[in-house]
């Protein structure tokens, strides 16, 4: 066994109380300056028994300066040692370094990627668990040589998780079904290799200025990086990792072999690159083919190759297509169609190593009621109306005793986050229709006239569908999404809230920083947050008559992501989307939120065009391979197939429920025998769901001169019944005086 010395002073768990010998007129002078900080010379030693690679190292992170204080980019790189306690090939790392005794030490071991010539470090894999190793206050016995990823005798179960964007960029290169435009070549089963390159200026001497960019780090080298500093020595320095994951196969996430992946037609081969300088780095694609007899043993021949530049990476999602040259004639071959998604780092909020809980659910927590939207979908009660994504429905499922809400979020055109599910608000071109069409049908919104027409409508992006104008949410500002007018709402139970006030609780498009204010929410509410973002269907159009999206999707995320980190405090935070690349964004931007990938009813006509949303077995591949959470699937999954949830658990994935069948208590006691984490469902206050769901969509009109009365006419009606106005008393209602 592998033993450290003694420390050579031993120090007390509890310090004694100091004798009070000072008189009344001592007290009286200044005080004494604070003793210093009592320090330690601490050993750190940890043992890897995976192979690194270029220039890879074990580093160290902490609670204190020497350890960095938690910064990613003030880690403490371990001098390597041979191991002396095994046969195998693993390597031991060390460290002495000085630490204060007045407090427990927490630390966390982790790989890094140095590179030498920027002093910067960008974290490959890290010890994830909760609760990092500790060192007491009270402890003098040194530990054992730690084993980075398992726990010590004291410590919590360890986990090791990958890293993510710090300052580097994180590219997705997707060859999905044989991308290849075939000509007069014979197709043949192709593998692929990605080899990224670093372009240089083509005479360096003339340029003064420094390709590769300098950022600030504070990462400390050991004693034996110093000194292979001093002597010369050089190791292969990569400033880009490529990794591969074939999504139709079961192999995880990991360095792509020396020929290539194979990219059949049902292979979904999906690249991980890890880019230090996105903007000079070209990435060289080599393509291997085996000859038709060849032997078992032969390797494959060089078919072709082609280069996917820098400047065909401009925006953050989309297609490229990269001609293909003859690897032994060097004429044109064919074309490849490569898509590719880019996942810049957070620009406003930087993460630590302190803690996550992106993989981490307490094992012996009950399954969770989530409330649908709050409340659930948009429903009547009588006379009453509650709405769906607004303050009052949430507040509802706070009175449910619901462990956590669920709410759709999206970016209005001055990119104000507003919880609202639509896609796009559909205003009527007819004249208002009557109210009892309005009680029976659907939900309406009603906008200003002077801030709205139908010409701004079509000029905002809008197109006319039948008898109504299709909008898209983000083409509005929120400046006018919060004047909009309800026609109906619920009534007030009690006399402990004014009408206006809780009127203003039921308007719909909150504010998602609003939400998570402690004075309307309490903190012990969680929230599951759908990120919303339309897809192409399989039917070649935009779900829900939306439209193609203009925001950028990194804006997007880091906006939404950005409000949470800086708002939410302790609270309970898990992200989901219908979107595979959303979730891979803000899986990748930070670590301290779990994430979630949504999955479609399996039994609907229409699925997205994404088959790692459309196909289930594809979803999980590619869950496990980015170290998701989970996934929230539709009840009609596990209840038509009940070992998907035990395959679940076997690669230590989570998973939630929803589904219109969840609102039945029998389904969801049968769910809950299952396993799943949470289930989402609708009504949490109403055991008999008596509520009836509204059948049609929120309908929108403009208060226009010909609408303004019957407008009028309905609020007073609707004010008279649920605030205790009789009609004719002289009130005031949206600052529309009424006589």
């Amino acid at each position: 066994m592998h033993r450290w010395f003694f420390a050579t002073d031993r120090e007390e768990c509890e310090q004694k109380p100091e004798e009070d010998e000072l008189s009344n007129a001592s007290e009286a002078r200044e005080a004494p300056p604070a003793p210093p900080v009592p320090t330690t010379e601490w050993p750190f030693c940890v043992v890897y028994h995976h192979p690194l690679k270029g220039n890879e190292y074990v580093a160290i992170s902490g609670n204190c300066p020497s350890l960095g204080n938690w910064d990613p980019k003030k880690v403490f790189i371990l001098a390597k040692h041979e191991c002396i306690n095994c046969l195998c090939t693993c390597c031991q790392f060390e460290a002495i370094l000085e630490i204060p005794r007045n407090i427990d030490i927490h630390y966390r071991y982790c790989v890094v990627v140095h590179d030498p010539q920027t002093k910067d470090v960008y974290i490959r894999f890290w010890e994830s668990q909760l609760i990092p190793r500790v060192i007491r206050t009270c402890q003098n016995m040194l530990k054992r040589c730690d084993t980075l990823g398992k726990p010590h005798d004291d410590d919590e179960a360890n986990q090791v998780d990958r890293g993510w964007a710090t300052t580097e960029t994180i590219l997705h290169l997707k060859i999905f079904n044989a991308p290849f435009s075939w000509q007069r070549q014979k197709q043949r089963l192709l593998y692929v290799h990605v080899q990224p390159m670093f372009e240089v200026p083509e005479n360096p001497c003339l340029e003064p200025a420094d390709p590769l960019k300098m950022v600030s780090s504070e990462t400390r080298l050991s004693r034996n990086l110093a000194q292979q500093k001093r002597k010369g020595e050089t190791r292969q320095f990569r400033l880009a990792e490529i990794e591969v994951v074939n999504l139709s196969a079961q192999n995880p996430l990991t360095s792509q072999p020396r020929f290539g992946v194979r990219c059949g037609p049902e292979d979904m081969e999906l690249f991980h690159c890890s880019i230090a300088f996105p903007e000079e780095t070209l990435y060289r694609l080599d393509l291997y083919t085996y000859a038709h007899k060849a032997g078992s043993d032969e390797p494959p021949y060089h078919y072709g190759y082609g280069f996917l530049m820098p400047d065909q990476l401009l925006d953050t999602e989309g297609s490229a297509r990269v001609k293909i040259t003859c690897a032994s004639t060097h004429r044109p071959l064919m074309e490849m169609c490569v898509r590719y998604l880019i996942i810049r780092p957070l620009p406003n909020f930087r993460c630590d190593l302190s803690h996550s809980y992106e993989r981490y659910w307490r094992k012996n927590r009950l399954c969770m009621n989530i409330g649908h939207k709050g409340s659930g979908n948009t429903y009547r009660l009588g006379s009453d109306l509650v709405r769906e994504n607004t303050l009052y429905g949430f507040k509802q499922a706070v009175l449910a005793n619901a462990d956590m809400v669920e709410m759709d979020v999206q970016l209005t055109q001055d990119a104000q986050v507003v919880v609202y599910h639509d896609f796009v608000l559909r205003f009527l071109l007819q004249r208002m229709p009557s109210f009892e069409d309005l009680l029976d049908n659907q939900d309406l919104l009603i906008f200003a006239y002077e801030n709205l027409n139908k010409l701004m409508l079509l000029a905002m992006g809008g197109s006319k569908r039948k008898d109504l104008i299709a909008v898209p949410l983000e083409a509005f500002t929120y400046d006018q999404l919060k004047q909009v007018k309800v026609l109906r709402f619920a009534g007030s139970k009690g006399c402990e809230m004014s009408c206006d006030r809780m009127l203003q609780e039921q308007r719909p498009f909150p504010l998602l920083f609003d939400l998570l204010d402690e004075e309307n929410l309490s903190v012990d509410m969680g929230f599951l947050i759908e990120i919303k973002w339309p897809q192409m269907t399989s039917v070649r159009r935009w779900e829900s008559g939306s439209f193609k999206p203009t925001f950028d999707r990194n804006f997007y995320v880091d906006t939404i992501l950005e409000i949470v980190l800086h708002k939410a405090g302790r609270r309970r935070i898990v992200f989901c989307s219908f979107d595979a690349d959303i979730c891979a964004m803000v899986r990748f931007k930070q670590n301290v939120y779990p994430v979630t990938l949504l999955l479609e009813d399996p039994h609907s006509p229409v699925q997205y065009a994404d088959q790692r949303v459309s196909v289930q077995k594809f979803a999980v591949r590619f869950c496990d391979s980015l170290q998701f959470l989970g996934l929230t699937l539709h009840a009609n999954s596990l209840l038509n197939k009940p070992s998907t949830m035990a395959y679940l658990r076997q690669i230590n994935m989570e998973a939630f429920v929803y589904g219109s069948s969840t609102t039945d208590l029998d389904i969801r006691e049968k769910l809950k025998r299952h396993g799943v984490r949470g289930i989402i469902y609708d009504r949490l206050d109403q055991l008999d769901q008596v509520g009836e769901e509204l059948e049609g969509d929120t309908m929108c009109t403009i208060d226009s001169v010909t609408t303004r009365r019957v407008i009028r006419e309905t609020e007073v009606e609707e004010w008279a019944q649920k605030c205790g106005y009789k009609p004719g008393n002289s009130i005031t209602v949206h600052n529309i005086y009424i006589d």
